[in-house]
């Protein structure tokens, strides 16, 4: 098919042998040339008179310069299979069933998971601005929650969102519903109408297409346009992407509160695990001490509350138990920094002047300073 004859759905241009830049003058003479030589009543082929009857069809059509214009744009929004009769062409309406000027078309498909397999609906749905929002996210609910449930469905439904993103503002579709209804609109007699709705089908067409629109404006005379609301496309877009992050951040807060609830029951539990420790004479035994840091207290060396003393002289140990190696004999009287606690209490951690810890018996302490603290104990700072 040549450039020329590139809408030309129904073939009227190419069986009288024309283009849309022929004059009336050249079409008048293609048809009767074309007509004499096919008229039934001298030409005995047997195709002579669908031939002669096509001729006349394409004939009426092409031989006025405005219906001529109407098919070429017809041509450019519907193919053959659904070309619509040319002199009963109906305004499309929104989806409550209302005539609306500022009409746009979504193309969206629907995805439902049915375990092995999966089903689709491909449509195209004619929204006002105040039912769009609606058909988008219902379709971009549907496809998130029903249209992963089945392994064809997954792929199929990754396309199918992506499509419906990327997509939103269809050049395709908003042109032929623009042009459809402009079209439509004239026929009623509504000039400023039609004038609308061809301005803003220049968005969506081609340079091709762009021609034979400016020639279709410029037929309709000189005209007033009427006011319509500009399109957020982006926050359409946007909406199909809300509902994914609202499902993500719903799961992310269930794993959350699963993995904190674990994580509290481990340090509740870990409150009366024992540590193996081995000495070097191969005996083991367990420490009391707490794997938890919620057992450890933070130094405060300007703070006298966590100060105490020996009320008697004790053994100070490596580790929370007897069976530990003795770290050293503290004198009676000894002050000490608690730094941390078992789970049950009974050791203490301490830290002593030189910075070093161990462990001491908690009955064997008392709070309060006792024997005077050095200038230079890491314990305590005046």
């Amino acid at each position: 098919m040549t450039k020329d004859l590139k809408y030309d759905k129904l073939g009227y241009y190419k069986i009288l042998d024309v283009t849309p830049a022929s004059s009336e003058e050249e079409i008048r003479q293609k048809y009767r040339d074309l007509a004499k030589f096919w008229h039934p009543d001298h030409n005995t082929d047997s195709k002579a008179l669908d031939m002669f009857q096509q001729l006349s069809v394409a004939y009426d059509i092409l031989k006025e310069s405005s219906s001529r214009l109407k098919y070429t744009l017809l041509s450019m929004i519907y193919d053959k299979a659904n070309f619509p009769e040319m002199n009963s062409i109906c305004v499309l309406r929104n989806m409550h069933g209302q005539e609306d000027l500022n009409l746009r078309a979504f193309r969206l498909i629907e995805v439902t998971g049915k375990g092995i397999g999966h089903s689709a609906i491909d449509k195209i749905y004619y929204c006002s601005q105040y039912e769009a929002a609606g058909v988008v996210g219902s379709i971009a609910r549907h496809n998130w929650l029903k249209g992963f449930w089945g392994i064809s469905a997954i792929f199929a439904n990754i396309k199918a969102i992506t499509q419906n993103i990327l997509r939103i503002n269809g050049k395709k579709e908003n042109f032929m519903l623009l042009l459809h209804n402009s079209l439509a609109y004239k026929d009623e007699g509504k000039v400023e109408e039609a004038a609308t709705l061809a301005v803003l089908a220049k968005e969506y067409a081609s340079a091709d297409e762009l021609a034979y629109l400016n020639k279709y404006i410029s037929s309709l005379g000189s005209t007033s346009y009427l006011s319509v609301k500009k399109w957020n496309f982006g926050k359409l877009r946007t909406l199909q992407l809300l509902y994914p992050a609202i499902i993500f951040i719903f799961a992310g807060l269930i794993c959350g509160g699963v993995y904190f609830n674990r994580l509290k029951k481990q340090n509740s539990d870990s409150a009366y695990l024992k540590q193996v420790v081995t000495f070097r004479d191969g005996r083991q035994t367990f420490s009391d001490v707490s794997v938890a840091k919620n057992f450890d207290i933070p130094v405060d060396v300007y703070s006298k509350k966590e100060l105490y003393h020996t009320i008697k002289a004790v053994q100070a140990m490596h580790g929370a138990d007897k069976d530990f190696d003795i770290y050293q004999t503290i004198e009676q009287g000894t002050t000490v920094r608690i730094t941390g606690y078992t789970a049950d209490k009974k050791w203490f951690r301490v830290m002593f002047d030189n910075g070093e810890m161990a462990f001491i018996e908690a009955n064997s302490l008392e709070q309060g300073i006792g024997n005077e603290i050095p200038l230079w104990s890491k314990i305590y700072k005046e």
